[in-house]
């Protein structure tokens, strides 16, 4: 396989072949190796009347949905258990418990569902402008054929898995991105996925002191990257009118699992459950 290599002025030459291979499938860990990505508990499991996915990546999601269904001890004592219930239940019983869970449907179950009738009122991309503009020449003006996107600042408050991948390519145009994540957050499966190509802090948004840092980082920001419920960050005290005080030149990028509007747009979701 051709590889970067760098020329006789120290700049760096990119080759295709590589670039396209910046992936976890092609970078492995030295010394130690990567857990799997998945709970002993996620999955698929049929219900009475269909099948439902249990999200329990996380410790508190795994806890919620665990305590729905009486604490099972393993996998085949969950499946007997999930197959007790109606499937919407299910779902809306873990949802309200705090976890992460969606019934299967059909493209056409979907359409007739209030959700997917929200969603398809909204647009694929919403774009807004609020606040100042800053010159484009300004915010690129550190920017290489290379690396267009040097000198771009941005903070990353994503979790799995679309949120990350799309800083890291912006990482990999030369943008500074720095990841954010609680400081209990574990999620080592997919630390390559996450994390390639950034640098990585720890910060709880309930604490004084980490607030002042995120407070500082936000106005020296250029863009901010955040996937979490549409109202987790209002509830920390960082909704959109306060970020937009902090730093009124922000770029300001969100993504939701559920869309904005209608009963889920609230709700928590991940890739493998839209």
């Amino acid at each position: 396989m051709r590889r970067a290599v760098w020329n006789a002025s120290g700049a760096a030459q990119v080759e295709r072949m590589p670039a396209t291979r910046w992936c976890s499938h092609s970078v492995y860990p030295i010394g130690w190796e990567l857990p799997s990505s998945w709970d002993a508990f996620a999955g698929d499991y049929c219900a009475e009347d269909g099948w439902i996915r249990l999200h329990t990546n996380a410790a508190h999601h795994r806890q919620a949905a665990l305590q729905v269904l009486g604490q099972p001890t393993d996998q085949r004592e969950l499946q007997h258990r999930v197959s007790r219930w109606q499937a919407s239940e299910l779902e809306a019983a873990v949802v309200a418990a705090g976890g992460a869970a969606a019934r299967m449907m059909s493209c056409n179950q979907w359409q007739d569902h209030v959700q997917g009738r929200a969603v398809n009122t909204e647009p694929i991309i919403a774009w807004q402008q609020r606040g100042r503009v800053e010159s484009g020449d300004d915010l690129l003006r550190f920017a290489t054929p290379q690396r267009p996107l040097q000198g771009v600042r941005v903070l990353d408050l994503t979790r799995v898995l679309a949120g990350p991948v799309s800083t890291r390519f912006l990482a990999a145009l030369g943008a500074d991105v720095l990841r954010i994540d609680p400081p209990d957050w574990q999620e080592e499966g997919n630390t390559l996925e996450m994390t390639l190509g950034k640098r990585c802090a720890g910060l709880d948004l309930r604490r004084p002191d980490d607030r002042a840092c995120f407070e500082t980082l936000l106005a020296s920001a250029h863009v901010l990257v955040h996937g979490y419920r549409r109202d987790a960050l209002a509830g920390l005290g960082f909704d959109e009118v306060a970020r937009l005080r902090a730093n009124p030149d922000l770029i300001d990028v969100a993504l939701n699992a559920y869309g904005w509007s209608g009963p889920w747009s609230k709700r928590r979701g991940f890739d493998s459950l839209v």
